[in-house]
């Protein structure tokens, strides 16, 4: 008998299969189902999800998968054994978990159901990171697990600091990177990152004074004036002029920038994603 678990906070409006795991939405409707998704106050009932073993481990790990696409933390009850539990999940589960707030992480990160051309992007999104995340050796040889967790832990402090969210994405894309390049020689992180990314095909640099946000430098400067002095800003030189580098200028860039990564990393591409959006913030081409 398959056993069946509540979603509360991640958005979809039709059924479909994913990683071997059947979700059903409560609501079909978008802006119903937006709505529900959305609300930052309390958990709300969105869905279910059934399988025919649903361990605390992979419930663990759905959590995040679904956490990341909605950037918004999304939570999966303990499993029912009901047969009925997926087709009358309010007869079964509770309508809404106030456990925390909710902090936005900027919005979802793939487009919703609902719509084409984004129809199948969540689907697939979820497929290939529970796929990979079940792949200890890809796992272990790429710190990808680490990469992933770091990224959705950024949104799901109960106070978000700055300076903890700046910390988490750039040591989970230097480790990610070390890895994949097996690269725990260099002194500059910015070797290996640069790497990386290029290799991922983003419009990225080691150093570039020109387009200081394309730079892999900029976000190491900040993040050593963060932990080493403590400061919210860095002051260096560049070309002869004096310029002050501001963590809130470039943590969108940098959070976004993890978040490709982390699609790059599984092979996902849906054909519709501005894989530059972390420079001009259109998610969508």
């Amino acid at each position: 008998m398959p056993q069946t678990s509540a979603l509360y906070g991640f958005e979809f409006t039709r059924c479909f299969s994913a990683a071997g795991l059947l979700f059903q939405p409560v609501e079909s409707d978008h802006t119903a189902a937006k709505k529900l998704a959305r609300t930052l106050n309390a958990h709300k009932l969105t869905g279910t999800v059934s399988g025919p073993e649903l361990t605390k481990e992979m419930l663990f790990q759905l959590e995040c998968v679904l956490s990341f696409i909605e950037h918004l933390d999304v939570l999966a009850s303990e499993p029912e054994n009901a047969e009925d539990a997926a087709d009358n999940p309010r007869n079964y589960f509770e309508s809404e978990l106030i456990v925390r707030p909710r902090n936005n992480g900027g919005g979802a990160v793939l487009g919703s159901d609902a719509f084409n051309p984004w129809r199948n992007s969540r689907q697939l999104f979820i497929e290939l990171a529970l796929n990979h995340l079940a792949d200890e050796q890809f796992c272990q040889s790429t710190r990808f697990k680490s990469l992933l967790f770091k990224c959705v832990e950024t949104f799901r402090q109960r106070q978000p600091f700055l300076e903890i969210s700046y910390f988490l994405l750039i040591s989970g894309l230097e480790a990610f990177a070390r890895a994949t390049q097996n690269d725990y020689q260099s002194k500059n992180a910015a070797v290996p990152i640069t790497k990386t990314l290029q290799n991922y095909g983003f419009a990225i640099h080691q150093d570039n004074p020109k387009d200081l946000a394309r730079s892999v430098s900029t976000y190491l400067h900040i993040r050593n004036a963060l932990f080493h002095q403590g400061d919210f800003s860095k002051t260096v030189q560049i070309n002869n002029d004096t310029v002050t580098l501001n963590c809130t200028e470039y943590l969108f860039s940098l959070s976004m920038l993890v978040s490709l990564a982390i699609m790059k990393a599984i092979g996902f591409d849906d054909g519709h994603t501005n894989w530059d959006c972390w420079i001009d913030r259109q998610l969508h081409k």
